[in-house]
Parts: C-alpha cells; structure tokens; sequence
C-alpha cells in the first residue's frame, strides 16, 4: 500500500474514533429540546407534531400533515439548527419510521449560512424506502464539505420528495397504499457529531451505586474516557475507598497517571468499592488536563445495599402433582440485583400472605423458602391432596438485620392447585414395628415397614393419650404419606424434628413436644374418633389403671404389647433398637417391640441412630391356625397356603391361648407343602397346632 494512502487511511480512523456527539434528539422527555448539546428543531412546512410514541428506542416524535398530492416538493419535514463551532468532521445520522401512506423518499438539504438572506440550501442526500411501518438509519457525512467544520450558523433540514420517474408526484411507502398528506413521519436518535479542535474531554457512562461488605470487593464497574487535542497527560483520582484502573492486567491504584497518544485518548476505565469499614460512601473521581476544566465523575458506595430494582418476571408453576409442584421465574434485573427471593405461601387465599418486614430473616417451612439469585426455580414440596395454594415471591438484598425486601410495586403470585392421589394399602396391626425413638431434642422416631405399602398410604401418629375408649385432648396429631411411589416391606421412615428424610414420603405437621418425662406414641389409620389401630411405644409401661396424663397412657386393645406394641418397666429419654434385622415378618414384630432388644439412655449423645438394613423375610405377620384329621396312630396337619413362602414351621401347644412362640414348641420346620401327617398316639388327645411361614 502506498504510504501517503496508509497515513491518510489512519488519520481518517482516528478522526473518526475520536468523533464526539455535538447534539442529540432522542424526545424521550417528549419534548423538541435536545436531550444533549444545544440546537433548534422546527416542524417546517406545515407539518404538525403528532404526539410522543414508540420510538426505535424510548419515544420517538411523530409528524403528520405533509402537503397535498403534486404540490410543495422538498418543503415539508423537519430543520434543524445547530453550532459546529471548534468542531471538524461533521456527520449526521438518524432514524425515521414511514407509515404505509406517507412519501417514501426524503431529501436531506444544508445550508452553511442559516443567516443569509435569501438562505441558500444545497443538496446533501437523498433516502428512498422499499416500505412502510418500519425503522430506518440514514446517515450522512459532511467531513468533506469545505465550511460545515467550525460553523456556528449551520443548518438543515430533512424534507419529503416527489418519488416517481418524472419527479412529480408523492410515492406511498407502501407501493399497494395511496399517498396521503395525513401519512406520518416518526422520528428518533437524531444526531450531530464531529471531532473536536480545541482541547475537548468527555466522560462517557454512570456508575450505579457500588455494594460490599467490609475488607471485601464489590464488582467492577467502568465508564469510557475520550479525548481530543490534548496537549498533557491526564490526572485520575479516586475518592476514599474506591480504586481504579485501565488495563484488566494492572492492579487497581486510588489515582492513574493516564497519557494521550497524538493528543487523543478513548480509554476504558475499570473502577471497583474496596470498604475498610461498614458505612456509607460518596465522592467524585476526578480528571485533570492542561487547558481543560477539571471533569468529575459522581460515585458512591455502601456496605449495605438498598432494596432490589425490579420484581422477577414470569412467575408461574408446573408439574403440579398430588403432593407437590414447581414454581419457576426469571430473575430480576436492574440497577440493584437481589441476594436472593423470599417465596411465601398460603394455602387459605392470596389476602393471607403478609408482606415481609425489612430485617426480619424468615426460616424455610413447607409453604416458605429463601432462595439464592440465580436460581430461578424451587420445589414446593408436602402438598396435601385436592388443594389450592398460594404463592408470591419477593427479591431481598443482604441478609440478617439488613434484609432489604421488595414489597412495593405489584408483586408477583401463583395459583396452584393440586389433584387426588392413589389409594393407599389398608393396614392391620403387625404391619409396621418401631425401632428408635427420642424424647431429647431433636425429638424423633422411627419404624420399619413389614409388608409392601401402596403409593398414597397414609398413617397418623399421635402422641395424644389413649384412655381406653378415646384419645385425650391437646398434644398433636402427625400425618404420614407414603409420597411418589410404593414403599417396600424392610424401608425404614424416621420422622425427626426438623428434618425431612429424602425419599421418605413426608408428614405434617413438624414433629415435636416429646416430653422427657414420659410419651408415647400411636400409630393409626382412619379417624381420630374412630381410629384403627397399627401400632404403639411408650417411653415407659402402659397404664393398667388411673387417669391418663401428657405423659402417660392406656393401650389399646386391639394391640398387644410385646407383638404390636412397645413398653418399658422405667422412663428412659431415648432408645434404639438393637436386636436382629433379619426374619420373618412376624420374627422382627417379635424381636422390635421386645424390650430385651433395645439399647436407652437419657443422654442422647449415648444413642447411635444406625443406617438400617432390615429384611423382610417371606412369612406370616402372625402364625395362622392349622385344620387336623385324626386316624388311628396318626393325624394329618393342613393350613392355607402363604403366596410368597418357600416353607413352613410347625408348632403345638398344649392350650390354645399359650404364648407364641415362648409356650410353643416347634415340632417341625422347612415343611414344603401346605399339610403334613404325622404318627401320633391315641393318648395324645389335646393337642393344638399353628403354622408360620418362611
């Protein structure tokens, strides 16, 4: 390339890097007035303002009453009146939106010497749109025209033309519309800019408010710094705990020494909020030149941020099922982002949720969750079936005493409503066994299944004392709900104050108000007044007579301690099972409620809560009666057959009502079939038999 061409195409590059704008229309303040610099914009020949609408960006200025078909050519638009003194290099831009009706071509006309008398107009562009209802850049440079650099009395204008071949008519914007003199004209982002000739220096962008906790750093934030025609180094200095720099490689310096290359200077300056200690802070980062007024750029910085800007958008829910759902949002934007969202629910009405207060940190329940930004969904788990819940959501900024929540402006909320679930299995006493309980805190409890549970299943357990006909009054009511799938025969479920175990179903309310001074608690399924009874523990023996108490308790009937239920000769705080792991249904009934088998203390800290690992083995929750025929020196033994039983064990007593299986004496086992004969004397007359099986 030739040199001199080389130097001419740099010289161009920096002259046109170091553009600044000399006046702008932007009519976001729907107002004529430039948004910056100063100039006159007039509506010339006729044409009217229509009003302040949507502009390519913000507001844009509508016109209106162009002239009549055939007449006035090259009159009616806008002019615009303006100083480019100490300026070189002038260009104009801007950006206009055509209806279908209006004229299609525009003329751009300038003259050096608004003054004159008659002004005289030259032709500087001219712009043809294919179509209407769309935005358009039109751009125009004026570099090359000897006078428009350095002209205080410089004006143009921007006027409708004719458009057709003859140049005699209006031509719609939309070739299947007609002209009309109606049609509008909007107009927005005008611009004027050149390159300055005298010293000039600019601080281009705002820094928002700057957040960080003491000893810490906030982000970065950076603003631009032009100039033109320097004749000395730059000067930047950094109010108190504010820190600077230009390069993302240096370290950040409270002032910068900042050099012009040929006089020039566009330079981003990176500008970060180091506190020493908590406060509010302000200042100005100031920029000195030779020849040049010192420019100030504002800033402050805090150690506690204000509230959050804007609410999140699209607040909404899906994969809503009968026990849970999921709320989802964007996040928010804005000068301010939140720390976090603060989600509360109400399953009563929308009116039910109170606003947060500002410094009061709310701790996560089933219908209230703290949830970090960035994170633009959350589970709402432990829905009840059939029900309709209640959601807002609410941006917040620090946290502790400093929470900041959103409250104001309309805040945003879901409605969601949740379906009926399967039906469960209906259980009978034996079919579930404890195995560890605490009255210290936090309280807890647990048993093991010992048959397969349908998904939906559902227990209430109560710590409610029984008195032999009904539950007392106050203590709480807890319910369990064998959520998302079938719970297999050998699971264990604990239920523990403050903990929700992953995969565990899930009960209501929060388990808690165990007394360390005696409890129980029993197990149930039905109604409170017309329970049906599964299975019990008490933290000591069951009462056989007097008034119950909060501490202490009847059994019920229908469950029997030491196969269905679970009781101790003294209060001890806490227990847990440790006995076998492995057998038959009816074997770990057996051995879990037998208090032989179990490890206490008051101490919770003497207690180790083991990983269960229970199996169920195939067998009878209870031995099941055997139908005999007697012969002469023998007898024929037959039972039910058991689905699932790989064999059976043969028992005999001598009274129907002995003990099984401590008065029973096996007299068989690993039996294949479902019956088996047996030599028996005539002597032995008054035999009873019972099978289990394996």
């Amino acid at each position: 390339m030739n040199r001199y061409l080389a130097l001419i195409l740099i010289a161009f590059a920096l002259s046109t890097l170091m553009a600044v704008d000399i006046c702008k229309w932007d009519f976001d303040e729907s107002s004529l007035e430039p948004s910056m610099g100063e100039g006159v914009l007039s509506l010339i020949g006729g044409v009217t303002n229509d009003g302040y609408s949507s502009g390519f960006s913000g507001y844009g200025l509508s016109t209106t009453n162009y002239p009549a078909q055939g007449t006035a050519n090259q009159t009616a638009g806008i002019m615009l009146e303006i100083s480019t003194e100490n300026y070189s290099n002038i260009q104009l831009s801007w950006r206009i939106r055509h209806s279908n009706k209006s004229a299609n071509r525009s003329v751009m006309l300038y003259t050096l010497d608004r003054t004159a008398m008659p002004v005289v107009w030259s032709f500087g562009s001219m712009n043809t749109v294919p179509a209407g209802d769309t935005w358009y850049y039109s751009e125009f440079d004026a570099s090359q025209i000897a006078g428009m650099a350095n002209n205080p009395n410089l004006a143009l204008k921007i006027v409708s033309a004719f458009g057709n071949p003859d140049e005699t008519l209006y031509m719609p914007s939309k070739s299947t519309s007609t002209y009309g003199g109606d049609g509008k004209w909007r107009w927005d982002d005008i611009l004027v800019h050149g390159t300055p000739l005298t010293p000039h220096l600019e601080l281009v962008g705002e820094l928002q408010p700057f957040y960080a906790a003491p000893g810490s750093l906030s982000e970065i934030q950076e603003y631009q710094l032009i100039g033109q025609n320097l004749i000395t180094n730059i000067q930047i200095q950094a109010p108190p705990a504010f820190k600077i720099r230009i390069n993302a490689e240096e370290d950040f310096s409270s002032q910068l020494n900042v050099i012009p290359r040929s006089g020039g200077i566009d330079k981003t300056i990176q500008v970060l909020f180091q506190p020493a200690a908590a406060g509010e802070y302000e200042g100005d980062i100031t920029h000195q030149s030779s020849g040049l007024e010192s420019l100030s750029l504002p800033v402050t910085g805090s150690t506690i941020k204000p509230q959050p800007s804007n609410h999140v958008s699209g607040f909404h829910s899906d994969d809503i099922s009968y026990y849970q759902g999921w709320l989802y949002w964007q996040d928010s934007l804005g000068g301010v982002l939140p720390d976090g969202y603060l989600i509360l629910g109400s399953k009563v009405s929308l009116e039910a949720i109170v606003d947060p207060v500002d410094g009061v940190v709310q701790a996560d329940k089933k219908l209230t969750k703290n949830v970090p930004y960035g994170q633009m969904s959350q589970l709402i788990f432990e829905l009840n079936e059939e029900h309709t819940y209640y959601f807002k959501i609410f941006p917040y900024t620090n946290s502790g005493t400093a929470i900041d929540y959103k409250t104001d402006g309309e805040v945003p909320w879901v409605e969601i409503s949740t379906g009926i679930g399967p039906d469960g299995s209906e259980l009978l006493p034996g079919d579930i066994a404890f195995v560890e309980y605490a009255c210290d805190s936090p309280d807890r409890f647990s048993f093991v299944l010992l048959r397969d549970v349908a998904e939906n299943t559902k227990i209430y357990f109560t710590d409610k004392a029984w008195t032999g006909t009904s539950f007392a009054d106050g203590e709480e009511l807890y319910l369990w709900r064998a959520v998302g799938r079938e719970y297999l025969a050998g699971e264990v479920i604990h239920i523990v104050e403050g903990e929700l175990y992953p995969d565990e179903g899930i009960y209501n309310p929060d388990f808690g108000g165990f007394s360390n001074d005696g409890d129980q608690i029993i197990a149930y399924q039905g109604y409170l007044a017309e329970p049906q009874f599964i299975a019990a523990f008490s933290s000591w023996d069951w009462l056989t007579e007097g008034t119950p108490t909060n501490n202490t308790s009847y059994l019920p009937e229908e469950l029997t301690l030491g196969v269905h239920a679970l009781g101790f000769d003294n209060e001890i705080d806490n227990g847990v099972y440790i006995g076998a792991t492995s057998g038959t249904a009816y074997e770990l009934l057996l051995s879990c409620h037998n208090p032989a088998n179990w490890q206490r203390a008051n101490s919770l800290g003497s207690i180790t809560f083991p990983v269960w690992d229970f199996q169920v083995l195939a067998g009878l929750a209870a031995p099941q009666n055997c139908q005999v025929q007697r012969d002469e020196n023998s007898i024929t033994i037959s039972w039910e057959a058991v689905a699932g039983a790989v064999n059976y064990r043969l028992y005999a007593a001598d009274t129907p009502d002995a003990a099984f299986p401590a008065d029973w004496q096996l007299i068989e086992s690993g039996i294949a079939g479902s019956s088996i004969s047996l030599e028996m004397p005539d002597s032995v007359q008054r035999r009873f038999y019972c099978v289990s099986a394996q």
